[in-house]
């Protein structure tokens, strides 16, 4: 058996060497021309350095590639154990201004995994562009990107963009798999939404299927006038011409936290040019600006608008608080979101089960990613014991101490009789009965103490609609449902009778430690 697995192993080199060679020619036939108003010119594939492999092997991986300049990047990627290499969807995410690739990859590989996405994050590292505009603005040779660039000859050529590293990564990846991907999807957050925006911006006729701009700090507007406020880049007078049908009809949706309202004043990372500052105060209002001026532009121009505006309820500055909305926007295109409604019941939800202690061993890999991790592996199960559906965007789940641990991104309502499990973390990988499946938008995970907690859910307009209590409470009030004793017993808590019975240990009604996803007999919701 180790022969066999040396030599697969060693097939995966070959192979990934064979095809990376073999796609060394023009890869970008659809794009065509070297001016800045026709589409992007044909450009050899991104050459891999060191070879393709990790293309191949489920979960995470690194490649490095050469870019068109001749520098040398990493890229971090995550494939899920679902994904078809033929037909399955190739995910770009754009990091913010931080350049932090690997949080990034780490924040979309369990959104990858529920959709079987291949998640794919370049690092557009400081060292090599050390500059903010060398990012998320790459289309002069030198100095500011103004008015005067394009008078003065400093406006690259399109072939030039940075922007054209994702149509080259694109090729590489679809050429290096054998896949017959018609396009990719793209997701950027802060910074990375600035990129995005300007990708559809600035390169007409990439192979975009949809894209997510996620609570970008400022925007080039779609706009001509003469003035300050349009002038490149906070508008396009003074730069080159545009394709700006193309523009409006792009398959982009502006995702923009409610709560992300900070300021200039308060927030050293949002600019507070005058420039920038006339088109919002903040990142919500920024946002909500860019799209209504698409949507005028459109109309005055009589050219179709495909973009979308939609809010995150709740949603601060936070790449977990988007990410997982971003990825039904962009794979569940075809059923739009829920939306919280009077008619729903929505205090027929209960927390029915709560593990805050993961047993140790590969027993205690709970969420199934193939890591037992006493943060990653908790998780809470809430079940909509009621006869209509819930829309659970905007809810919360909170600790003793009032801090977030949870909030509900956008999807799909919770129907009557049905399970949802939030893990504190990971990559949750399986079906778990029929049960929806989340995980803690907290950089801290669900951070359930065993010795005692409170464990709250709110909806949207912070009504409690149930609570639980265990131990110590963390020296805190205790609940109205109420265990006495702590949670460090390897097994969860659960109702019993359930969905209307007491706390009661789940080993002591069922046999076994745990059944996320599941009823205590192991059938399905």
């Amino acid at each position: 058996m180790a022969n066999r697995s040396g030599w697969r192993r060693f097939a995966r080199l070959v192979l990934g060497a064979v095809l990376t060679t073999a796609c060394n020619g023009p890869a970008i036939p659809s794009l065509a021309g070297d001016d800045p108003a026709a589409a992007v010119p044909a450009q050899p594939e991104a050459v891999w350095i060191g070879g393709a492999s990790d293309l191949f092997k489920a979960r995470f991986g690194r490649l490095r590639f050469r870019t068109r300049d001749g520098k040398r990047l990493s890229v971090y990627i995550y494939r899920a154990t679902g994904f078809d290499q033929k037909e399955g969807p190739i995910w770009f995410v754009m990091h913010g201004a931080k350049r932090n690739a690997r949080r990034y990859l780490n924040a979309a590989a369990p959104v990858a995994e529920r959709y079987r996405a291949l998640a794919v994050v370049i690092e557009f590292s400081r060292r090599e562009y050390p500059h903010g505009n060398d990012y998320t603005l790459a289309v002069t040779s030198d100095g500011l990107v103004d008015e005067s660039a394009w008078q003065e000859g400093r406006w690259r050529k399109p072939k030039e963009y940075l922007y054209t590293e994702i149509e080259r990564l694109f090729d590489a990846v679809r050429c290096s798999l054998g896949g017959r991907q018609p396009g990719y999807y793209l997701f950027g957050h802060s910074a990375g939404a600035q990129f995005t925006h300007r990708l559809l911006t600035f390169m007409p006729g990439t192979r975009v299927l949809g894209a997510v701009a996620a609570n970008a700090g400022w925007y080039t507007l779609p706009v001509r006038n003469k003035g300050a406020r349009f002038a490149i880049p906070y508008g396009l007078f003074g730069g080159p011409p545009l394709d700006l049908e193309s523009l409006l009809a792009a398959p982009l949706t502006l995702l923009l936290g409610t709560r992300d309202t900070a300021t200039s004043s308060s927030d050293p990372l949002l600019r507070g040019t005058p420039e920038a500052m006339a088109q919002g105060a903040t990142r919500l209002q920024r946002g909500t600006n860019y799209f209504e001026t698409g949507g005028r532009v459109s109309a005055t121009i009589g050219a179709p608008f495909g973009w979308r505006l939609v809010l995150a309820p709740g949603a601060r500055h936070r790449l977990t608080e988007v990410i997982t909305s971003a990825g039904y926007l962009l794979f569940q295109n075809d059923k739009p979101p829920c939306q919280s409604g009077s008619e729903t019941d929505n205090g027929a939800l209960v927390i029915n089960e709560v593990l805050a202690d993961p047993p140790r061993g590969t027993h205690g890999d709970v969420n199934h990613d193939g890591v037992r991790s006493a943060r990653d592996d908790e998780f809470v199960e809430i079940v909509n014991s009621g006869a209509t559906p819930v829309c659970l965007a905007g809810w919360t789940l909170t600790d003793a101490n009032g801090r977030l641990r949870h909030l509900f991104p956008l999807g799909r309502v919770l129907e009557p009789g049905k399970a949802l499990v939030i893990f504190g973390g990971g990559v949750p990988t399986g079906r778990f009965g029929k049960a929806d499946v989340q995980w803690t938008t907290s950089d801290k995970g669900l951070s359930l103490t065993n010795a005692g907690d409170v464990l709250t859910l709110r909806d949207p307009d912070g009504v409690v609609v149930d609570r639980i209590s265990w131990g110590d409470c963390a020296s805190k009030p205790c609940a109205k449902e109420h265990m006495e004793v702590g949670l460090a017993l390897s097994g969860s808590l659960v109702r019993w009778p359930e969905l209307v019975g007491s706390l009661r240990l789940h080993r002591d009604v069922a046999g076994s430690n745990f059944s996320p996803g599941l009823r205590v007999d192991g059938s399905v919701w």
